[in-house]
């Protein structure tokens, strides 16, 4: 599925199209982000090669956001939205 795919989607709507790696991924964000790939790797357990393409995919359909760079560009820190934060999203964009 592509970003788009997920965008008007309602927050339960959305949870069982996310996949289980996904589903998974984002909820060690919710409990330890904002943070890194690398330390959310670390703090979970998961695999950093699981976790860094699950990101990518979370941040493209708007369940993460990018709030810093780290100096340098290697690393940025990303925090989770929240199901209020996304639910309020998509009535601004069915308004």
């Amino acid at each position: 599925m592509k970003p788009s795919d997920f965008r008007d989607a309602k927050w339960e709507e959305l949870q069982p199209r996310l996949g289980r790696m996904r589903r998974v991924v984002y909820a060690h964000w919710l409990l330890w982000g904002p943070t890194t790939t690398r330390n959310l790797a670390e703090k979970s357990g998961i695999n950093l090669l699981v976790v860094r393409p699950r990101t990518t995919e979370l941040f493209q359909i708007g369940l993460l956001r990018l709030t810093k760079d780290q100096p340098g560009g290697t690393e940025g820190v990303y925090e989770p939205v929240t199901k209020d934060e996304w639910e309020a999203l998509i009535a601004g964009l069915n308004g």
